[in-house]
């Protein structure tokens, strides 16, 4: 009996340490899986976390609800075409103001021709000239003009340019019959200004036609 008892016991201590080796064996592996899915588990929720983080940096913050209609027509609508119109026919009248006054202010630099035409007739010096001048002109009243825009058209600038002329044969032709040559040069000087800056004023004055 003693010595089946003894057996016993030796099998049963040889199985339980066996089944100890066997655990041992084990839960080194349980171990490291369990780690090695944790570590897939906060890579995961890493990469989830990122991706929100860039989705919401593309997605645009809108302050005005208007920017939230995208058709198409959207911006024109908010840019009337009228409103275009006005802004370039306004750069076609500055860009003709400044071709004018290009013009003028040559014209005024030639004293030879122009001293007499610079600035108005005075009464004092000539006390009847408004009794037979009934438009007078002169390149300082013209190059008002142009500063403040009024001409709309390089024909009207030129029609006061003409008009000194008419007022020297007026008031001149049988008394000082040396100033109505001098005012034709003037106008045939400025004809040939307006002739070369013709393709300048086109563009100007097309802007203020649109």
């Amino acid at each position: 009996m003693v010595l089946v008892d003894q057996e016993r016991h030796v099998e049963l201590s040889g199985s339980e340490n066996k089944n100890r080796e066997d655990s041992c064996y084990r839960e080194p592996g349980q171990m490291n899986t369990l780690h090695v899915s944790r570590i897939y588990e906060k890579r995961e929720e890493g990469i989830q976390k990122a991706k929100k983080k860039i989705m919401e940096k593309r997605k645009p913050e809108f302050v005005d609800d208007a920017l939230l209609d995208h058709r198409p027509y959207m911006n024109e609508r908010r840019v009337p075409e009228r409103h275009r119109a006005s802004k370039r026919r306004r750069g076609g009248e500055v860009e003709l103001s400044n071709i004018l006054e290009k013009v003028v202010d040559q014209l005024r630099r030639n004293t030879a021709i122009s001293y007499l035409f610079l600035k108005p007739v005075l009464k004092k010096d000539a006390p009847d000239y408004f009794n037979i001048v009934k438009r007078p002109m002169d390149l300082g009243t013209i190059r008002d003009k142009v500063r403040k825009m009024e001409y709309k058209n390089r024909k009207a600038f030129r029609h006061d340019v003409a008009q000194i002329a008419v007022n020297a044969h007026a008031y001149n032709d049988n008394r000082h019959r040396g100033i109505p040559p001098l005012a034709d040069e003037l106008l045939k000087m400025c004809d040939q200004l307006l002739e070369e800056h013709a393709g300048l004023l086109d563009d100007a004055e097309g802007a203020m036609e649109y």
